[in-house]
């Protein structure tokens, strides 16, 4: 798998660095301002971000021409991901420290985080002429013309760079990196290959010359070629490379052992080892589940620390059914971090998957006081307060969580209202009902659940079953084989009347389906109405044996059988 190779994501601290950095020329001996930095300092590690930033906007006030505090600022709201406060700050640290190099970056990174490679390569540029030697200021502007899609110019930039420094591994890998892009592999195999024989120590050497192997359907020239690389660079990221060259191979053991030797390893980041594992956990096609529950293993192993560890193994486990283990590891997660919100999720999931609904609604409301106002965790605590038939609890969550999902994306909302549509079905709010489903509709094409809903409750009604039908339908084409949405769309064609028609699919339904008294009882009903009675009644019969803890009507069901026919 080619991942990218040099830019990396923003990284941003909290803390002033006033002891690493340049101080404004002239308030390098100001020992006010230096007291002003140290007091900020020590609100913002005590985590009194509040206060810090007032001190901030204050020190600014005495000392405009404060870069540090600009600075500081700029880290702050681009941590909260407020770039139109954050990007003017680091402008102005730049403006009246151009020489820090500490400033330039992070504005360079704001730059690029925000996609906005033009301020990006201007700002290198200015900062290249006070640094004309730095060849690494070269390299970056190479990738950031690329990557801005400027790739012709980055191309006069590398030939500025290698007559400028020599020819050299990181030049070459660059301009390989940018030959790839451009769909020429030949040409950058024959830049890297010199290298290779000259073992040089760079990584990325032998990563690409072994994807283009692998793409050339050559999985054995890539295994040869990073063992040359795992020999000369030492980099323990090429075993994720090999994993994929012995996967090529149809090697499955070797490709495991590759990647557990790049989980096990101190130099190999903890972002490339949760790109895989997420990639193994989501997509597995090719590894047992104790192959994924011992990588898991390892990671908790080696990051214990880090929350995302355990949730893997988590996951793991809830694939496996071991829904208790798997909770004490969501347990073991948010206990590490309380505003990771997609382990409450995942930890009110299984609540509510063990149908233990009081402690699904007590985790909830635990997780809403880490994460107030969450719309997927009020949303969870909605539901679970709905399947305990709580519904004036229900709706003040559920109506809650919309309220609150203005921000929110598409599927998040149609989410929602999927969920009140549900609820107003239940308390007899059956044009709210409707509307409900409408806009989750609406909002996501593909809400199986709010288009399989809204088509039975309207076939229940008897009403709009055209629009029943196309609904029931488009739940089937997404998800072709559940049994739900079968017999769903079996009951919008009996109330149509296409009895032919409806019998296939309640058909469908009973194979895909664990035995119910409903299912039955619709099969009875429609085996009916197309003349096959005997077989009707020993599906009204089947009804009766599923009939306790259901919805069904036993009496009915009786009468149908000793009256020999369908009943509404």
């Amino acid at each position: 798998m080619r991942r990218s190779q040099w830019f990396k994501p923003l990284m941003l601290g909290v803390l002033l660095v006033a002891g690493q950095s340049l101080f404004a020329q002239e308030l390098k001996d100001d020992k006010g301002y230096k007291d002003q930095l140290a007091a900020i300092e020590t609100k913002l590690k005590s985590g009194d971000i509040s206060n810090a930033l007032q001190s901030i906007e204050e020190t600014l006030q005495k000392y405009p021409k404060g870069a540090e505090v600009y600075y500081a600022k700029s880290l702050l709201y681009a941590q909260a991901r407020n770039f139109d406060v954050a990007l003017p700050a680091a402008i102005e640290a730049v403006k009246i420290s151009p020489e820090n190099i500490l400033f330039n970056n992070h504005l360079l990174e704001l730059y690029k985080s925000q996609g906005n490679f033009d301020a990006a390569v201007a700002l290198l540029d200015d900062f290249m002429k006070l640094h004309p030697n730095n060849p690494q200021l070269y390299r970056e502007k190479i990738m950031l013309q690329h990557t801005g899609k400027q790739s012709a110019d980055a191309l006069k930039t590398y030939d500025v760079a290698k007559e400028k420094f020599g020819e050299t591994d990181t030049l070459d890998v660059l301009k390989a990196e940018i030959l790839m892009d451009l769909k020429k592999p030949k040409e950058a195999q024959a830049l890297l290959l010199p290298w290779r024989q000259k073992k040089s120590p760079i990584r990325q050497v032998y990563s690409t010359l072994s994807y283009i192997y692998i793409d050339e359907n050559k999985p054995k020239d890539a295994v040869l070629v990073l063992e040359d690389g795992l020999q000369a660079s030492k980099d323990d990221l090429l075993y994720l490379d090999m994993a994929d060259a012995n996967m090529a191979l149809n090697k499955k053991i070797p490709a495991f052992d590759n990647i557990k030797k790049a989980f096990l390893s101190e130099s190999v980041t903890y972002m490339d080892k949760h790109r895989v594992m997420s990639n193994l956990v989501n997509n597995n096609k090719d590894f047992t589940m104790d192959q994924l529950q011992d990588l898991a293993g390892v990671l908790i192993l080696k990051h214990p620390g880090i929350a995302e560890s355990h949730m893997f193994k988590g996951d793991v486990l809830w694939i496996r059914g071991a829904l208790d283990e798997a909770k004490s590891l969501y347990l073991t997660a948010v206990s590490i971090t309380p505003q990771n919100v997609e382990a409450w999720r995942k930890l009110v999931n299984v609540d509510l998957a063990n149908n233990d609904l009081d402690q699904a609604i007590v985790d909830g409301n635990e997780a809403l006081k880490h994460n107030p106002g969450n719309v997927i965790i009020t949303y969870f605590v909605g539901m679970a307060h709905m399947m305990k038939k709580d519904t004036d609890q229900a709706r003040k969550y559920l109506e809650s969580a919309l309220d609150q999902s203005a921000n929110q994306n598409d599927f998040v909302k149609s989410m929602v209202y999927g969920g009140l549509g549900d609820l107003y079905h239940e308390i007899k709010m059956e044009s709210a009902s409707d509307v409900a489903y409408e806009e989750a509709i609406k909002l996501d094409s593909n809400n199986v659940t709010a288009l399989n809903n809204a088509a039975y409750y309207l076939s229940l009604r008897k009403e709009n079953l055209d629009k029943a039908a196309e609904y029931a339908k488009r739940a089937n084409e997404v998800e072709p084989n559940s049994g739900t949405f079968q017999d769903t769309y079996a009951w919008v064609l009996f109330q149509q009347g296409k009895y032919a028609e409806a019998l296939t699919w309640i058909e469908k339904a009973i194979k895909n389906s664990q035995p119910s008294g409903v299912l039955y009882e619709h099969y009875g009903d429609i085996l009916m109405k197309v003349g096959k009675g005997k077989e009707a009644i020993k599906q009204w019969e089947k009804a009766l044996t599923f009939a306790d803890g259901s919805t069904v009507d036993k009496e009915k069901i009786k009468k149908k059988i000793s009256e020999k026919k369908y009943i509404d």
